[in-house]
């Protein structure tokens, strides 16, 4: 993806932002701790499902709510991005988003979203958007 066309900026966007097993505290954390450098709580704007296998699917959506998550700065690109494609696998791509720092400063990150949208069919939306949330009050 053309990085310039898209942000506006040739910068190199060591940003991911995260929504659900990678957030602090989540099951898939482990995968890429060692490559993050810093990390900061915030939103961005779409729509988040959660799936009967019990995973999270995210559709950016201008038009969405907030969904709740965190930004992670990353280093060594190339293998975190290795990392995080294998372990995403073929139902999520990679694009980018504006996400909204809790500051309220807003910066380009990487988001994880449903490659083919109308998998949102076989999931349920969380309305609130905050799939951590969501874990917590129903088990």
């Amino acid at each position: 993806m053309d990085a310039e066309r898209t942000t506006g900026s040739n910068e190199i966007v060591d940003r991911l932002f995260v929504y659900a097993t990678l957030r602090a505290g989540q099951t898939a954390r482990s995968l890429i701790a060692n490559h993050i450098v810093r990390h900061s709580e915030a939103s961005v704007l779409g729509q988040l499902y959660i799936f009967p296998m019990g995973y999270a699917g995210f559709v950016a959506d201008p038009a969405g709510a907030p969904v709740v998550g965190e930004v992670l700065w990353l280093t060594e690109l190339a293998a975190a991005f290795g990392l995080l494609d294998a372990y995403e696998g073929r139902d999520f791509h990679r694009v980018l988003v504006q996400a909204q720092l809790g500051s309220g400063e807003a910066l380009w990150a990487w988001v994880y979203a449903l490659a083919d949208t109308e998998a949102v069919k076989h999931g349920l939306r969380i309305e609130h958007g905050d799939w951590v949330r969501y874990r917590a009050e129903h088990g």
